[in-house]
């Protein structure tokens, strides 16, 4: 990996492009980094390694695609539990089968 700075981009933009289509480049900006990624297609989904493990984390019978259902590819849409429970109380809102939580389970639920 190659790490530039701001300056390396402005004077030589062609030559840093040229380098990221042969390996990982990010651009040093204050604290935080710009990664140069090369691909054939502009809306390619790109992930990190600390994605991949939480994704694996997920039980297989469970796992299902993320970015079916959110465009981040947020990892709580990758668990088949979560939608289901999402789907369960979409369906009942939607029937009007709602109930209010008292003070007290409001209290427990939300930790007050």
């Amino acid at each position: 990996m190659k790490i530039i700075t701001t300056r390396d981009i402005r004077n030589g933009t062609k030559a840093m492009f040229e380098l990221a289509e042969k390996e990982r480049v990010a651009v040093k900006r204050g604290k935080k980094y710009v990664n140069l990624i090369v691909s054939n297609e502009p809306d390619t989904k790109f992930v990190s390694e600390e994605w991949i493990n939480e994704f694996m984390s997920i039980p297989m019978e469970y796992r299902c695609n993320p970015f079916e259902y959110s465009p981040s590819g947020d990892l709580y849409y990758a668990d088949k539990r979560n939608i289901e429970h999402l789907e369960k109380a979409i369906k009942q809102a939607r029937s009007g089968k709602v109930s209010k939580l008292s003070k007290e389970e409001q209290r427990e639920l939300f930790s007050l």
